[in-house]
């Protein structure tokens, strides 16, 4: 058994990596804490890192260790009274929810754990809700730490 608790770049990270420690702490279980990549986002890096780097390009592996370490980031920043045990940081590109339930199925995770946002109807019938998403196609109770933020 074991959490995931997917992040990305918005503010709500700290609050879902410490709801999931709290769960993995409550279950004697292995967090993992994956950090998604838009690829949007990724190709925006992209140029600037291709720039800096002579134009050199990076392998899936490359990518995915970056936004691992990314993760890995946010534990220490967010748990950094806390010990690191029994914590495992993963990165994914691409679009969230379908590395959300990948991660989750390959992993076995018992719960998942994401942010989300408040949002008005509209909101979420223009944009769309990767949070939305994860809870109605999840086959694993998903537990949504709601930022205040709109």
């Amino acid at each position: 058994m074991s959490i995931l608790a997917a992040i990305d770049a918005t503010n709500e990270h700290s609050a879902v990596v410490e709801t999931g420690q709290d769960l993995a702490s409550a279950y004697g279980t292995e967090l993992s804490v994956l950090h998604i990549v838009s690829r949007e986002e990724f190709e925006s890096r992209k140029e600037t890192v291709e720039r800096v780097s002579d134009g050199r390009s990076y392998s899936k592996s490359q990518r995915e260790d970056a936004a691992a370490n990314a993760a890995k980031a946010v534990v220490i920043e967010t748990l950094e009274d806390a010990s690191h045990e029994g914590i495992s940081t993963l990165g994914r590109v691409g679009e969230p929810v379908p590395a959300i339930l990948n991660v989750a199925a390959d992993i076995g995770a018992e719960y998942i754990v994401i942010g989300g946002r408040k949002r008005s109807p509209a909101g979420k019938a223009l944009f769309g809700s990767t949070t939305q998403s994860v809870l109605l196609e999840a086959d694993r109770p998903v537990v949504t730490v709601i930022s205040d933020e709109t």
